[in-house]
């Protein structure tokens, strides 16, 4: 039944040759025998890296990180099963949803699979093949994060497809979370080596501390806080990276490698390449959006975020907004919608023009303040936070014990990375999503919670039917 795995196939067959299938070799078309020979090649492949990833983080991360968490919520009734599920989680095996999910994520793994196999026979420069080798190892690690945080466990292989029995011959079943999180360590510790310590002035391409970030997030996912704090401070003390001093500039257009972009992921309008910011994160009514466009109202902010600023927080009216003035009245109405990323020039709302920031130093303060705080130096954690703070024109932090610094730096994160893909993993890292989660619910009269088994989503139902090696995750 192994051949059977059609999903897998495809994914880990991009890039590849189709050599044993059919053995042509047209000179005029890019093939196995012509195509990873030099540099530019390489690059070009890594390209396709980043766009597959951009994928993943246009639509449907969003989903998860944000619209499952206390952050957003649906406020038009016509929305589809598929999205309700996830406001009130309630997700299924059958969800199209998760399924791209594991698609884009995979996929992104399958490509990064195929430059690091044909690298090793590259007869290019060792330092050009370092940079593409260590930026391809970043890129899969991460997807494999995507993976384990998602779902739990992952399929793990460095395989390059390319015939029927390679797949066939190669474990595809389910790795548990303690090897994935292996593997992903093994690729940043490589890469982390591989990448040049100078920061590459393209904040698209991943730098040496863009890959020391990552490891800081997932040993501090791993609850081993005293690797991320240490892995976090080298990323501090080489001083390659600062906080904005305009908010709000990282979300608007224009915002290209700023000095806070750790790692962001290019958009272009009127190329098929805008991201649906625009759409997704603004409610269904005119007078926000150029040319009388409506937005989607489908992930759209809670009162509970709205809430969670402090007054005078200049965060705020960078990050969500409460009302928009009609344009067919000129009466400004209640209506609650996201900011951030929102290209409110753009021609066409699924088609925006202001580039996503992955990583940002930012969170590397907080994650490092986190880190800190719980092995006991609450005082050093409030050193951090109180910059973060700062430059939210907000008064820092005193007084507080390693309980109320732990509070505070989970309401600081909430605030501080609104609407980027980090709320619900947050949750889930610190064991507070099903007290938090179902406490919202109950605050909104709702009958909806929570349950233990649901802190990961459940494997596609199209992956245990075509691969009786994929177990259902518990509960589903």
């Amino acid at each position: 039944m192994k051949y059977k795995v059609i999903l897998i196939a495809f994914l880990f067959t991009a890039f590849t040759s189709c050599k044993d299938f059919l053995d042509l070799q047209p000179e005029s078309q890019i093939n196995d025998q012509n195509f990873f020979k030099t540099v530019n090649d390489f690059d070009k492949a890594m390209i396709g890296v980043y766009a597959t990833f951009r994928d993943l983080y246009n639509t449907d991360i969003f989903y998860i990180a944000e619209l499952m968490s206390d952050n957003a919520e649906i406020s038009i009734p016509s929305s589809s099963i598929t999205e309700v599920e996830f406001d009130e989680l309630n997700v299924t095996p059958a969800n199209t949803i998760v399924q791209s999910v594991w698609d884009r994520a995979l996929y992104t793994v399958s490509r990064c699979n195929v430059i690091i196999n044909r690298l090793e026979g590259a007869d290019i420069n060792e330092a050009a093949k370092n940079k593409v080798l260590g930026e391809a190892k970043f890129m899969r690690a991460y997807a494999y994060f995507i993976m384990v945080q998602t779902f739990g466990k992952s399929p793990v292989t460095n395989a390059e497809f390319r015939s029927p029995n390679q797949i066939k011959a190669t474990d595809l079943s389910l790795q548990s979370k303690e090897e994935v999180y292996r593997v992903i360590l093994e690729d940043l510790t490589h890469a982390e080596n591989l990448l040049p310590v100078e920061v590459n002035p393209n904040k698209g391409h991943a730098s040496r501390g863009t890959v020391k970030a990552l490891l800081g997030k997932v040993y501090l996912t791993q609850q081993r806080f005293d690797l991320a704090a240490a892995k976090l401070k080298e990323v501090i003390d080489a001083q390659q990276y600062s906080l904005v001093g305009d908010y709000r500039s990282m979300f608007v257009k224009g915002n290209e490698n700023l000095p806070e972009s750790m790692f962001e992921l290019k958009f272009i309008a009127g190329a098929n390449l805008g991201n649906s910011y625009s759409a997704q994160f603004t409610p269904a009514s005119t007078g926000l959006l150029a040319n009388d466009q409506q937005g989607t109202g489908r992930i759209n902010p809670t009162l509970s975020l709205m809430n969670a600023y402090e007054q005078g927080d200049s965060r705020r009216e960078a990050s969500v907004g409460d009302s928009i003035t009609s344009n067919l009245t000129g009466v400004r109405d209640y209506s609650r919608h996201g900011l951030k990323f929102v290209d409110l020039t753009a021609i066409n709302p699924r088609d925006g023009a202001v580039n996503f920031i992955v990583l940002r130093y930012a969170d590397v303060l907080l994650m490092y303040a986190e880190a800190l705080n719980e092995q006991g130096d609450t005082e050093g954690a409030k050193l951090f936070v109180n910059a973060v703070r700062s430059r939210a024109k907000l008064a820092g932090l005193e007084g507080l014990n390693q309980s109320e610094m732990r509070a505070a730096i989970a309401r600081e994160r909430r605030v501080e990375l609104a609407y980027e893909a980090h709320r619900w993993f947050d949750l889930v890292r610190t064991g507070r999503a099903v007290e938090v989660i179902n406490a919202y619910y109950a605050g909104k009269g709702l009958n909806f919670s929570v349950a233990p088994h649901e802190l990961v989503l459940p494997i596609p139902r199209r992956e245990v039917e075509i691969n009786p090696a994929v177990q259902q995750n518990a509960g589903y």
